[in-house]
């Protein structure tokens, strides 16, 4: 199994990786964005404003652990939209991207931060060539509040999952991108799994990919049982093995056999479904709010 947050020993925090404020287009200085995240109960933050790094150590982090971090713009894709690159554990001040190139403009974040996340690729329009051209970035946001609340382009599952069926096997994470033009806050986290809540635990974790994305649900347990993979999460309606390979998968839904049989806490999945090669256990629930887990393969 690959990136299971659920095979190591620690606490589930929560976390939002994008945010902004004054210091870009944001509507809150960063110290009031920082107060709205630790009143809502969240572990870290990323104030990760556009082309500006906005530095935490300036501020009282309310008990949260904030990581430094900006969105920065730079390169074109193939339908002419400029690539946005989140880019966290940020040690110093950045620049501006300038060149054309999106690889060139990769490589720049990734000379000045520890990770680098691809931001809203539906948001952005961005297509599979622009997707697999690029090379060195962390993973993706399948998920993206104001996108969603905005335009009702916020979920990047199919960008996600064409990566995956080409060897990518890149991470997710759902965020805010909160600017609160409009109530774009507390829509997509994550829920990370660390020994203690501090940076490098956090960093460290975020690296290894032992978290999953959500909008809601919690996904609070996989492991392989036999020819099963076995799921335990907080009410949901549908636990879905989503396999990036033609016509394979399989949902609790086939259980159902046109019955409303309720919500359900646990299920077992028949490895079978995915033919021995890569999946992502997906959940639903009644309100159709969703939580992914990172890519894996049976053991």
């Amino acid at each position: 199994m690959k990136l299971n947050p659920f095979a190591v020993e620690g606490n589930w925090y929560k976390g939002n990786l994008h945010t902004h404020t004054q210091n870009s287009d944001g509507h809150y200085s960063p110290q009031a964005t920082v107060d709205i995240y630790a009143q809502a109960g969240y572990d870290f933050l990323a104030l990760s404003d556009h082309n500006r790094f906005t530095r935490p150590d300036d501020l009282d982090p309310r008990g949260m652990v904030l990581i430094p971090a900006a969105e920065l713009n730079g390169g074109r894709g193939e339908l002419g939209q400029s690539f946005h690159l989140l880019c966290l554990g940020i040690g110093n001040d950045v620049a501006p991207i300038e060149t054309p190139s999106p690889q060139e403009a990769l490589d720049y974040c990734r000379s000045v931060a520890a990770l680098v996340f691809l931001a809203h690729p539906y948001w952005s329009s961005h297509t599979l060539a622009d997707l697999t051209a690029l090379d060195d970035y962390d993973g993706i946001e399948v998920f993206n509040t104001t996108c969603e609340r905005g335009i009702g382009r916020g979920h990047s599952e199919p960008h996600w999952d064409d990566l995956l069926a080409r060897g990518r096997l890149l991470p997710a994470i759902a965020v805010d991108d909160a600017h609160f033009g409009y109530w774009d806050f507390g829509g997509g986290w994550i829920r990370l799994r660390a020994p203690q809540l501090d940076y490098d635990s956090i960093m460290t974790a975020l690296k290894a990919g032992h978290y999953h994305a959500t909008t809601g649900p919690e996904i609070n347990h996989v492991a392989f049982d036999g020819d099963a993979v076995h799921v335990d999460c907080s009410p949901v309606r549908t636990v879905a093995m989503v396999v990036p390979a033609p016509g394979r998968g399989w949902t609790t839904d086939r259980l159902r056999r046109g019955k409303d049989n309720g919500l359900i806490t646990e299920a077992d999945l028949p490895l079978a479904a995915a033919n021995g090669g890569i999946f992502r256990i997906e959940v639903i629930d009644e309100h159709g709010r969703r939580a992914w887990t990172n890519p894996m393969t049976a053991p």
